[in-house]
């Protein structure tokens, strides 16, 4: 019996187990106990009612099974987790690179300006307030359709 709880009190912090008597049977509560599980289903208790002689046959058979169900969902939450941190981290990356060209001046703006264009209120401000509201790309601002 010890040897098929063994699995499951390396897996867990702690497995609390609980015995009571109703009549002729016997109550068996398995409690593996984990303060930070990463699903809730791995501290799900193990409950079985039945008589003394029926336990000594089953017991052990019902906790191992438990035990290789728990593994089993264990492992999957593990690679769930880290798929969802992969997405993260390539989410952040994809934001990162946004911010950063967006930030950068565009690279098809002529070099040659005009005198008019460098002064307030010139042609260049006209142009880039127009391009703004027409739609048109803006250097300011993150486009959100590159963090897809």
């Amino acid at each position: 019996m010890f040897t098929e709880l063994a699995p499951l009190v390396r897996a867990s912090e702690k497995v609390v187990v609980t015995l009571t008597m109703q009549g002729d049977l016997m109550s068996v509560v398995v409690l593996p106990v984990i303060k930070h599980a990463a699903d809730a289903a791995l501290t799900t208790p193990l409950a079985l009612s039945a008589t003394p002689a029926e336990l000594n046959v089953g017991f052990a058979d019902a906790v191992a099974g438990v035990t290789a169900a728990r593994q089993s969902l264990a492992e999957q939450a593990e690679a769930t987790k880290s798929i969802l941190e992969a997405a993260k981290s390539l989410q952040s990356t994809k934001a990162t690179e946004a911010l950063a060209n967006a930030a950068t001046p565009a690279a098809s703006d002529s070099p040659d300006t005009d005198d008019d264009e460098s002064k307030p209120g010139g042609h260049a401000g006209v142009a880039a307030s127009a391009k703004a509201e027409d739609g048109g790309p803006s250097l300011t601002g993150t486009d959100l359709a590159s963090l897809l």
